[in-house]
């Protein structure tokens, strides 16, 4: 039995022995659209008070993390050009000519670590229950003590799905400012009219930033190629194989993909993912175990854009959020290379570890979005749910298999049905 399943029948049952609706008029009824009202002032102030920063980054707001390694690092590519340039012009003649994304307007921009701008998608996320509402009549849900009681028993069920306390708790403030003091039709059955607006709540802590990522890379690409992805995240979360499986998405699309063995502190992290890269048919640069990770970064970056190659992608070593000399080594890959996306893998099965570290990794490096390793083995998701409400940014890839295919776009519609159903 589903999440909702549960829930559906406690609405069911409650409304028949105790009434959780009321005759529009009665006083009831009033009183549940005054604590509307109320519910709905204090849901915009504490929005209004929220960090600009969970938005992505201002123009007013202090440089993140990444900016803070003060070692001095020469441009690698000061005064270099590229050695294909037919090749490439040709590729942004077709870039340009395919279907391309509508200009974004402000309130949808998004830059990435590096101030490059990411592609939003056109998906919107709203709690919206107006096909059940009238504006006169009917009845009208009220609050009280036996709602209550049934959002405290949901948010139970949300924590055993693996969401976090804070997002379930915003979720159950959110859903009630938007139940109570709404009117219905006689004959909408309540238990719809909730599962509609959960699903919209649900819906909305996975806005935060939504960003398209293959609209974003052919965006980029026929403007500043080659285009670098730096993947970053913590020991045995799945970065290689995940660096492979956007290296073949890429490279199915069209693109000249090289792989980047910037892992080199984990014993047989550079010859896994060499072999990656020969199954695929895509270069590889690597070094010898112990070299710098920065230094092989930047030589993928050159021999690409030498070469005339679309897209980079860096796979670094894992890092456990806690160890601070290890990330000065990846802030100072990120110094040197200025990824135009920075992805954080993560392993669903992890539950609220895969959160907690995605918190840490964004408060000391900040990341763009989020890659969720495992998700198909994952059967209550809440994970990807906390991490885009804790951080700010959105999940954008999810692994779905063992193979190399086994990696599509998230699609946050995909997550509450399954949650939910």
């Amino acid at each position: 039995m589903g999440l909702f399943d549960r829930f559906r029948k406690k609405i069911r049952q409650a409304d028949e022995d105790f009434g959780i609706t009321a005759e529009d008029g009665s006083a009831e009824a009033d009183q549940a659209l005054q604590e509307r009202e109320i519910l709905e002032q204090e849901l915009r102030k504490k929005r209004e008070q929220e960090d600009p920063g969970r938005r992505g980054k201002s123009e007013t707001e202090p440089k993140g993390e990444w900016d803070e390694f003060h070692d001095e690092v020469e441009d690698p590519f000061q005064g270099q050009g590229s050695s294909k340039e037919r090749k490439l012009a040709a590729r942004d003649q077709a870039l340009r000519s395919a279907k391309r994304p509508k200009e974004t307007t402000m309130d949808r921009a998004m830059d990435s670590t590096t101030g490059r701008r990411l592609v939003q998608s056109d998906l919107q996320f709203e709690i919206d229950i107006s096909d059940h509402q009238t504006n006169k009549g009917g009845m009208v849900i009220s609050g009280g003590s036996v709602l209550d009681s049934i959002l405290e028993d949901l948010e139970e069920d949300l924590l055993s799905s693996d969401m976090g306390h804070e997002a379930s708790s915003n979720l159950i403030e959110s859903l009630r400012a938007h139940l109570i003091g709404s009117r219905i039709g006689r004959g909408v059955q309540l238990d719809v009219v909730v599962e509609r607006a959960l699903k919209g709540a649900l819906l909305n802590l996975l806005r935060s930033g939504y960003w398209d990522f293959d609209m974003t890379i052919r965006d980029l690409v026929s403007s500043d190629s080659p285009v670098v992805i730096m993947m970053v995240g913590v020991n045995g979360t799945g970065k290689t194989t995940t660096s492979a499986k956007i290296a073949k998405r890429l490279n199915d699309q069209g693109f000249d993909v090289v792989l980047a063995a910037a892992d080199t502190f984990r014993a047989g992290a550079i010859d896994q993912l060499a072999a990656h890269a020969d199954r695929l048919g895509v270069r590889c640069i690597k070094s010898q175990r112990g070299g710098d990770s920065a230094a092989v970064a930047r030589d993928a970056i050159e021999s690409a854009r030498a070469k005339g190659d679309e897209v980079v992608i860096i796979d670094t070593s894992g890092r456990m959020q806690n160890k601070a000399n290890l990330m000065e080594e990846l802030q100072k890959v990120h110094r040197v290379t200025k990824p135009h996306l920075v992805i954080f893998v993560a392993d669903a099965l992890a539950g609220n570890d895969a959160v907690t570290q995605a918190i840490e990794f964004q408060r000391r490096l900040s990341f763009d979005g989020a890659a969720l390793c495992k998700l198909d083995t994952d059967a209550r998701g809440g994970a990807a749910l906390s991490i885009s409400h804790a951080t700010g940014r959105p999940i954008v890839l999810i692994g779905t298999g063992q193979g190399y295919e086994d990696l599509e776009p998230f699609d946050p519609n995909w997550l509450v049905d399954q949650l939910i159903s």
